[in-house]
């Protein structure tokens, strides 16, 4: 039975009907998961389904503008002037290595806690528009990419500055597995993959604009978009490396902070901030800065930054991290494509035994991580570099 649909300008409030079609629609999570580890070498142990890659992880400093809009002052983090210590990661993807210079998403995480504990993701890609136009949309192309995981034309090596071949062989099979799930959607959908990811192919740094889904705030719909302190993203030299945007990411951070601004998108109506049709961007002349990210300088490769890299690696991110009014009293995301990604996102990470967040919170609290968690990261590090297990530059 179909489930209610979104309304525009109108927050999703699923019933229990609705949480159980969702959860059908993505219950082949774990099924992808273990056909990406089946297919790909680089995989040892399973892993994220989408974003499995990451060129950065680490502590991320938010402070809040000190003038808010209405919907959004008092709710969650925003209490003007407030500062908060969190975790953030950049990421691919893809849910499988593969070479930074391939056509792709980057992916941005900022997780911060409120002072009631209350757990806050911000969740972006760098492109304005969502990859599908629906969940099961979405699952069709992750289900694509774990059949085209690790195809090959033989004699090609796994790395190299372009890898033409083994990438054409990869879209090869993501097309067709596609089109079997989609049939004359295909084209399209795909058209609209292949502009969106060469926005990453044709950068020269991870320190670019990245843009969230639609989230709930004071009842009103929104986004928020992380544009970068200063446009610094040219197009990248010749054969610029396989690992190029971790290594900028890293000679970066070595010589000083890493800036965003944040800013809020409220939703005003279909026609300029669809709901609806998520593969189209929104309207942005309307948005207002409400405060500022900051990867803090710092070695990348001292054991402090390495901490928290794995740190930023092993947790998990989730879109129902989130608090919609000012009493916390809503418990679902605010659209169904939201509403599917939270439950999605549990399956991933039951999946490849993520770290539990009680074993970090206070990391939130103190902006440190304790003996114990350093001892468990170090574990968990050691045991997939044992194991040759590929999830970011060495």
């Amino acid at each position: 039975m179909p489930h209610r649909k979104d309304t525009p300008g109108i927050p999703f409030r699923p019933d229990a009907e609705d949480l159980t079609a969702i959860a059908e629609d993505v219950a082949e999570m774990g099924a992808i998961q273990k056909r990406l580890l089946d297919n790909h070498s680089g995989l040892r142990v399973p892993d994220r389904v989408a974003h499995q890659y990451q060129i950065a992880g680490g502590k991320v400093l938010f402070r809040v503008d000190t003038e808010l809009p209405s919907s959004l002052e008092g709710v969650g983090l925003f209490r003007p002037g407030a500062e908060y210590t969190g975790i953030g990661r950049i990421s691919t993807g893809l849910g499988t290595p593969h070479l930074e210079t391939n056509p792709d998403f980057l992916g941005a995480m900022l997780a911060f806690q409120t002072e009631r504990g209350e757990r806050v993701d911000f969740l972006g890609i760098n492109d304005p528009a969502a990859p599908t136009d629906d969940h099961r949309e979405f699952m069709a192309v992750l289900h694509a990419t774990g059949e085209s995981a690790g195809a090959e034309i033989p004699l090609i090596g796994d790395w190299g500055e372009y890898d033409a071949g083994n990438l054409a062989a990869e879209q090869k099979a993501f097309g067709k597995a596609l089109l079997a799930r989609m049939g004359l959607k295909t084209p399209g959908m795909l058209a609209h993959l292949v502009r969106q990811s060469l926005r990453t192919f044709r950068s020269s740094t991870a320190w670019q604009t990245y843009w969230t889904g639609i989230v709930e705030a004071g009842g009103t719909l929104g986004k928020f978009t992380l544009l970068p302190a200063r446009n610094e993203n040219v197009a990248p030299r010749f054969r610029p490396g396989e690992r190029h945007l971790t290594e900028e990411w890293g000679k970066r951070q070595k010589a000083g902070d890493i800036e965003f601004f944040l800013y809020w998108i409220p939703w005003l109506n279909e026609e300029k901030t669809p709901t609806a049709r998520l593969t189209e961007p929104w309207a942005e002349g309307h948005k207002r800065r409400v405060g500022s990210m900051v990867f803090p300088r710092t070695d990348p490769d001292s054991d402090e930054a390495m901490a928290w890299a794995t740190l930023a690696s092993e947790m998990g991110a989730n879109p129902g991290n989130w608090v919609r009014d000012a009493q916390n009293s809503i418990a679902h995301p605010a659209t169904e494509f939201e509403t599917a990604r939270q439950l999605a996102y549990q399956r991933s990470q039951e999946g490849r035994g993520a770290l539990d967040p009680q074993r970090y919170r206070s990391v939130f609290e103190s902006g440190t991580i304790g003996p114990d968690l350093m001892r468990e990261l170090n574990r968990r590090r050691d045991e997939k570099e044992r194991l040759g297990h590929i999830s970011s530059a060495p």
